[in-house]
């Protein structure tokens, strides 16, 4: 090949790249690559300022209790997830837009929901900490507190009852003659009501003797744990009447197995090691943060006397009528000059008279707030009441709260 024809080619094979490089189409900027259907940061909504990606909805989805997940797992249920997520989004901007999160109480709740949550926190991980009691610590309480685990004799038995001693003895040969049939004695002879249809039976008992039908008749049990499994004895005579017994079984008294009451060892003992350990870290963190009390400041405290609105709502919730009555008195008693005075004072004639249907007390607690109180708001209804209690006519109040205990004034009084 000559030279210039080289050269020439070289050139051509330049432009062609050159043209090549200029005609190519610019790259995409990745802001306007679509995303991937798989793509966990794919914003799915937009809601304002915020945006719900594939990998929050998962987030979300993974919340949801185990047995409730299911719900979410089909194209509706995953629908319906990002609706309610939106909707909760669309509600906390607008929250947040109209100033709930500055205001004073929800700032309280949500430094109390801070509060909580950081010391559960730290709480459960110390806790986990403190290892769990084995067997051999089981075993060992199991051994050193035996008495904890005896169990006492018992014994199960049926009985005749007769009113006399002489049926009684009568009986008791019957019952032990060759093929008595003690279910039909028992149908034909006992005074027990209570156990005639099932052949006499009291069921199982200790020494204490204490039967569900007949009470505690300790001799009783007594007895019949003496006359041995299997026997007919008698007659024994208790407050009842007489009695002839047959004994079912008889167990004698004995210790639980250990692995009958492992369990509850373990427990218990669990119990014990978690408060133990629970006051030895709290003895820690005493220590390293230290602790100083005003003794002086703190007995100031304790014996403040309960405001007057205290003692109100105290006893807008202490109970029965009498209850709310005598704290109801406690305020007039402990605040007389107070707002809440002559509301308490009418409270206690409005219980007697509408709960407790005692008159006589409501009218004489009625007068005593209109001689104390005679320029309060409550003395026109007070005198409502007192001319009106006893009849037909029924009070129309002004009721504010749930309960009678807000009654504050009787409509149309003068």
């Amino acid at each position: 090949m000559k030279r210039p024809r080289l050269i020439a080619i070289l050139l051509l094979m330049l432009l062609v790249g050159a043209s090549a490089t200029l005609a190519a189409p610019a790259k995409k900027s990745r802001a306007t690559k679509p995303a991937a259907p798989n793509d966990s940061d794919a914003v799915l909504v937009r809601i304002g300022g915020d945006v719900i990606t594939r990998r929050t909805l998962a987030d979300r989805l993974a919340e949801i209790p185990d047995q409730y997940r299911a719900t979410y797992s089909t194209p509706e249920g995953r629908q319906q997830l990002l609706d309610r997520m939106v909707e909760e989004r669309l509600w906390l901007q607008d929250a947040e837009a109209n100033g709930i999160e500055k205001r004073e109480a929800i700032v309280h709740q949500l430094a109390q929901q801070r509060r909580d949550l950081l010391i559960r926190t730290r709480i459960n991980e110390l806790m986990a900490t403190n290892p769990a009691p084995s067997d051999s610590d089981a075993k060992a309480y199991y051994e050193a507190n035996l008495a904890e685990f005896r169990t006492p004799a018992s014994v199960t038995m049926r009985h005749i009852q007769l009113k006399t001693e002489a049926e009684a003895r009568k009986v008791l040969a019957l019952a032990k003659a060759r093929g008595a049939d003690w279910n039909k004695l028992v149908t034909t002879w006992t005074q027990d009501t209570l156990t005639r249809a099932n052949g006499g039976n009291l069921g199982s008992v200790t020494r204490e003797g204490t039967f569900s039908g007949l009470g505690a008749q300790p001799a009783l049990a007594e007895s019949a744990m003496a006359l041995g499994e299997g026997k007919i004895g008698g007659p024994w005579r208790t407050d009842r009447g007489w009695h002839v017994v047959k004994v079912d079984s008889y167990r004698p008294e004995g210790t639980r197995p250990f692995e009958q009451v492992r369990t509850f060892i373990l427990r218990q003992l669990t119990q014990q090691k978690q408060q133990g350990f629970y006051q030895a870290e709290l003895a820690k963190v005493r220590a390293r943060v230290g602790v100083k009390t005003d003794s002086a400041a703190v007995h100031s405290f304790l014996i403040t006397k309960k405001s007057a609105r205290e003692m109100f709502t105290e006893a807008q919730g202490a109970g029965g009528p009498e209850q709310r009555i005598a704290a109801y008195q406690g305020v007039v008693d402990a605040w007389p000059e107070a707002d809440l005075a002559p509301q308490a004072a009418f409270m206690i004639g409005f219980i007697y008279s509408e709960e407790l249907k005692n008159y006589d007390k409501a009218e004489q607690a009625f007068r005593e707030l209109l001689a104390k109180y005679p320029k309060s708001e409550l003395a026109a209804s007070a005198q409502w009441m007192v001319e009106h209690m006893r009849t037909e006519e029924a009070p129309n109040f002004n009721i504010t709260g749930a309960d009678s205990t807000a009654a504050t004034a009787v409509k149309g009084s003068k």
